[in-house]
C-alpha cells in the first residue's frame, strides 16, 4: 500500500479512536491499528530499513515476516514516547492530546517516507556500470533491521530519562490545607438513631487541622438545620484535638432529627430522637 494511503488510513483509525472514547472494546482495535500503521511509516522513513523488495535483493533478505513485528514494536513504542513528551511539556495525558501527538508522529513519518521514496527513485534512474552485489545488499538489510530496533529503544531511554529528570526537578505545588471533624470515642460507633435523654447528650468529636497555620474556628451544632450551640476552638498547625459538644434534649414526639456538627465547611453527624413515644406528624 502506498504511503499516502497508509497515512490517510492512520488518520481514520485515530478518528475512530476519538469517536469511541469511553468504549474500550471499540477504541482499542482502532488505536492498535493506528499504532501499527505509525510503526510501518516509521520503518519506511528510517534510512537503511528496507522499504520493500528491490531489484537484485532476494525476497528472503527483506525479512518480511519480521517486518510486521518491527512495525508493531515501533508503533507501540510511539505511544509512551508521546505520553512522556506531553508530560514534559505540561500537557495533560488524555485521549485527545495523545491522538494529536500520534497524528503528528504519523505526519512526520509519512513526510520522511515520501522523501526517502523520492530519493530512491532518483537513484534508480541513474544507470550503473556494475551488477548488484547480493552480499552487500543483504548486509545493508541487516544494518537497517538493527537500526529499526535500536532507534526506538534509544529514543525511549533518552526521552524517558529526560522526562523523569524534568519531573523530579520541577516545582511541586503545595497541597491545600484543610480542617476536618469526625465523631470520636463512643460516638464513632453510632450506626442507628440515638435517643437523647432529658438532660441532653454529650458527644465527643475529633477536629483535625492539616497544612494550615494555627487557627481559631467555631465548632457548631445544628439540629434540623437550626443552630443550637457553638464554641470557639483553637488548633495548632498539623494537629488533631478532641472536644465534646452537648446536644440538648429533643421534643418527645418520636421524630428523627438530623444532628450536624460542623467546623468550617466540613461536618459530621447522626440522627437522634427524644425520649418520648409520641407519634406526632414528622
Amino acid at each position: 500500500m502506498t504511503t499516502i494511503r497508509l497515512t490517510l488510513l492512520a488518520y481514520v483509525s485515530l478518528g475512530g479512536t476519538l469517536a469511541a472514547t469511553g468504549r474500550s472494546l471499540a477504541a482499542v482495535p482502532f488505536c492498535l491499528f493506528a499504532l501499527l500503521i505509525c510503526g510501518e511509516l516509521l520503518l519506511r522513513a528510517i534510512p537503511g530499513v528496507p522499504a520493500g523488495h528491490r531489484a537484485g535483493v532476494p525476497a528472503e533478505t527483506g525479512v518480511p515476516a519480521a517486518r510486521l513485528g518491527l512495525a508493531a514494536m515501533a508503533g507501540l513504542v510511539t505511544l509512551p514516547l508521546v505520553a512522556l513528551a506531553l508530560h514534559a511539556t505540561g500537557v495533560p495525558v488524555r485521549v485527545t492530546p495523545l491522538a494529536a501527538g500520534i497524528a503528528a508522529t504519523v505526519s512526520l513519518a509519512a513526510a520522511g517516507a515520501v522523501l526517502r521514496e523520492l530519493l530512491r527513485h532518483r537513484r534508480a534512474d541513474v544507470p550503473t556500470q556494475r551488477g548488484p552485489h547480493l552480499p552487500a545488499a543483504a548486509a545493508a538489510v541487516g544494518t537497517g533491521t538493527a537500526v529499526a530496533v535500536a532507534v526506538p529503544v534509544v529514543l525511549a531511554i533518552a526521552i524517558g530519562g529526560v522526562a523523569a529528570r524534568i519531573y523530579t526537578d520541577s516545582p511541586k505545588p503545595e497541597q491545600p490545607g484543610y480542617l476536618s471533624v469526625a465523631l470520636n470515642g463512643w460516638a464513632a460507633g453510632i450506626s442507628k438513631p440515638v435517643t437523647v435523654p432529658r438532660r441532653g447528650l454529650v458527644v465527643p468529636v475529633r477536629v483535625t487541622s492539616a497544612g494550615l497555620d494555627p487557627v481559631t474556628v467555631s465548632l457548631r451544632v445544628r439540629i434540623s438545620g437550626h443552630l443550637v450551640g457553638a464554641r470557639p476552638v483553637t488548633l495548632d498547625a498539623d494537629t488533631a484535638r478532641s472536644f465534646t459538644i452537648r446536644v440538648p434534649a429533643l421534643p418527645s414526639d418520636g421524630c428523627l432529627r438530623p444532628v450536624r456538627i460542623s467546623v468550617g465547611a466540613t461536618s459530621a453527624g447522626f440522627y437522634a430522637r427524644g425520649t418520648g413515644k409520641g407519634r406526632a406528624a414528622c
